[in-house]
């Protein structure tokens, strides 16, 4: 055990540490004039210092952290008393390059090529802010947060700000597992994804007239894939080939690189329209069904848009998208429409369903009474009505039992079940069936 010792009086006195190591060697290591807390805290470490040599473990992070902190006198006493390594040798946290380089290269094997390019994005934006040769020790929260700051006053949005504050918990969340940092500085940093902002629909006039102004019969292919086939473009488009078209069963088989699945998305009458005449023309010639080059999609895109004199809106083909799968959820279920569009049901909920004004205005034109709604409608108020007044006349003529068991027929009052002294309408084997072996006929007799 280690003991302080207090030279002199006063409240500053010079301290020192009187240790044994080996148990036989009797050593002082001097503090000079230090505060009674340091005093204490040195004491601590040189007591797991000497536990760490004496039984051959690692030492713990807070003490290679106390190790690097302390001056160079101190630590060559140590070096000196055979409890370290000459400082040179000390292991020391990696730079912020050397680190997320090293994550990264490690992640290549389970992570998509698109994750890897998202991880280097958000790594050379820390990289920039934080610099190259500071140690991930010495990223702090107060730091990190001033980092994310900066990313909005430099007009990031902030569901971008939030993906790359989710990238940078996770490169130094591995840092802290391995215990090269204390704590994550990132942690508490707002990460999670927010709903997308769902207020544009592409109407059916105005994907009419976007076909219209279409400068080719591949932009009208690629148009249409994605406004009324709810494909991804350009990673599931530009790899379509007519093999994954069965023209008898109306189906489109689409491979998702994204996800790494392939799924069936359903061939609507537009979309057939445009993809036969896209096969005519074709003749054999190309296996792809999109012939267009992946490059400036978006630039032509917008001057398409313009060209049909629409106005541009934001995330260009993620908005087609969004509009075919609300489409098809107006009249197929949800489960199925995710699985045809290639997600979950909570992805489709929180980024893709939008309420257009046709699904608002039939909602305003319901009536429940039943008075000025059409037809269809109120048969199906009255089938409705007429349900609910069933189950809740059986409900009022089993009330009269003591129990409420639907679709009874009504009993006397008085009458009591057969089988049974009770009133809830079980015979006298009670709830479970009779226990082999038994001769009584509930187990709970």
């Amino acid at each position: 055990m280690a003991s302080i010792v207090k030279h002199g009086k006063g409240k500053m006195p010079l301290r020192s540490i009187d240790f044994s190591y080996p148990a036989n060697r009797r050593h002082r290591l001097r503090l000079g004039v230090v505060s009674s807390d340091t005093a204490k805290e040195c004491c601590r470490q040189v007591e797991k210092l000497i536990e760490a040599r004496s039984t051959g473990q690692p030492l713990a992070l807070s003490t290679g952290e106390w190790l690097n902190q302390i001056s160079d006198s101190i630590y060559e006493s140590l070096v000196r008393f055979g409890l370290c390594r000459p400082r040179a040798r000390v292991n020391m946290a990696p730079s912020v390059e050397e680190w997320i380089t090293k994550y990264i290269d490690q992640r290549r094997g389970d992570l998509k090529v698109g994750s890897i390019e998202r991880l280097e994005q958000s790594a050379n934006r820390i990289k920039k802010h934080f610099g190259k040769t500071s140690r991930i020790d010495e990223v702090t929260p107060d730091s990190a947060a001033d980092w994310r700051a900066a990313m909005l006053a430099n007009g990031l949005s902030e569901a971008t700000t939030r993906l790359h504050c989710r990238n940078a918990k996770s490169i130094f969340a591995e840092a802290e597992r391995r215990e090269l940092i204390r704590k994550n500085p990132f942690g508490r940093l707002k990460s999670s994804s927010i709903a997308a902002q769902r207020k544009r629909n592409v109407t059916a006039e105005e994907a009419t007239n976007i076909l219209k102004a279409c400068p080719s019969l591949d932009w009208q292919v690629l148009f249409g894939l994605a406004r009324f086939g709810g494909l991804r473009i350009p990673s599931e488009s530009h790899i379509l080939t007519w093999e994954n078209v069965d023209w008898e069963r109306k189906l489109l088989r689409v491979y998702a690189p994204k996800t790494d699945s392939t799924r069936v998305v359903p061939i609507v009458p537009r979309l057939l329209e445009i993809l036969k005449k896209a096969r005519e023309l074709a003749a054999g010639e190309s296996e792809t069904i999109v012939q267009m080059s992946t490059n400036n999609l978006h630039r032509n895109f917008e001057k398409l848009l313009k060209a049909a004199k629409i106005e541009v809106w934001d995330d260009l083909f993620q908005t087609l998208r969004r509009s075919c799968e609300t489409d098809f959820a107006k009249h197929h279920p949800q489960g199925a429409v995710s699985r045809w569009i290639g997600h979950s049901m909570r992805v489709s909920e929180q980024h893709y369903l939008m309420d257009d004004e046709s699904v608002l205005d039939a909602a305003t034109r319901l009536d429940y009474r039943g008075e000025k709604a059409d037809s269809g409608e109120k048969k199906r108020a009255a089938e409705s009505a007429a349900e609910g007044s069933r189950i809740v006349s059986q409900v009022e003529e089993t009330r009269g039992n003591g129990g409420l068991v639907i679709g009874r027929k009504k009993r006397p009052k008085n009458e009591k079940t057969p089988g049974h002294q009770g009133f809830c309408g079980v015979a006298g084997g009670g709830i479970e069936p009779p226990t082999p072996g038994f001769s009584v006929l509930c187990s709970t007799n």
